[in-house]
């Protein structure tokens, strides 16, 4: 609806973990860096850690951009509270495997046989499990781990991505033989304010925005900052309402002001008195 006014060709704050929009702070390249160099590197596990809303999925789904699809095969879990067989039955599905049975013993020998095939294809299975830190079952953590044990001599035939909130790591720890084999292990931090304003600019440049300038001034920055606390996620919702609520009043830049407004609006709050003062000077 406000593109247009704003001189762009789509919606630039879309929660969707769409990996153009991924904005590199330097956590977030790094992240990605070291994952990619798990996987690519054959060091057989990885973790990402990180508060809600930081970008660990769409990291995830930028790493899926950079793997060769020929060479790698990806299994995706994003729901992973299944329990230990339901794991690997699922393994199994989305490796185009039959899955047969409910023993855990006959599952386990298919997917060996499964992970054996597409080495011998040169091919390499890629497990990422997103949101790992919902598995409630230490017994599933321990399966997961016993996946690492498919290996040849010198290499490992799968590889472990895990993705969660901080939690994941307390939860990883009670079963230290999956934490020993963690090779890369990452954490996200929230944004500072230069990087949430980069970050506005870069995703508002992938949506078609083409001025020299961002339409968010230092000090809509500033207090969007300081209510976001430097979350992407939230700080995308906040800047598409800012744009919304500036398309309605045609402005053409957000101030400080505006900004204040707009997360009163959101949080429910009143508009603060010397904000008040300010805009109506």
């Amino acid at each position: 609806m406000y593109e247009p006014y704003w001189g762009l060709t789509e919606p630039p704050f879309s929660l969707t973990p769409d990996p153009r929009f991924l904005y590199m702070s330097r956590g977030h390249e790094d992240a990605l860096m070291m994952l990619h160099y798990a996987i690519t590197r054959n060091k057989g596990a990885a973790m990402l850690s990180g508060e809600i809303g930081l970008g660990k999925t769409t990291i995830s789904r930028k790493i899926l951009d950079l793997l060769d699809p020929v060479r790698n095969k990806v299994v995706m879990i994003v729901n992973p509270i299944l329990t230990p067989t339901q794991f690997l039955q699922e393994i199994l599905t989305q490796l185009e495997m039959p899955v047969t049975s409910k023993n855990r013993q006959i599952l386990v020998t298919e997917l060996h046989k499964a992970l054996l095939r597409f080495y011998e294809r040169g091919q390499r299975v890629v497990l990422m499990i997103d949101e790992a830190h919902l598995i409630r079952s230490t017994q599933t953590l321990e399966e997961i781990r016993l996946l690492l044990n498919c290996q040849m001599n010198d290499q490992f035939l799968i590889s472990l991505v895990m993705l969660g909130q901080i939690e994941l790591r307390g939860k990883i720890a009670k079963v230290p033989a999956l934490e020993q084999r963690m090779a890369v292990r990452q954490h996200l931090k929230p944004l500072d304010p230069v990087e949430t304003g980069e970050m506005i600019l870069h995703r508002m440049r992938v949506a078609g925005y083409t001025d020299e300038l961002s339409p968010f001034t230092p000090d809509a920055i500033f207090e969007l900052h300081k209510y976001t606390k430097g979350t992407p996620r939230l700080t995308s919702q906040i800047a598409d309402n800012a744009l919304m609520v500036g398309f309605a009043q045609k402005v053409k830049k957000i101030d400080g002001y505006l900004m204040h407004s707009v997360i009163c609006e959101f949080t429910g709050t009143e508009l603060d008195a010397s904000k008040k003062t300010k805009g109506a000077a």
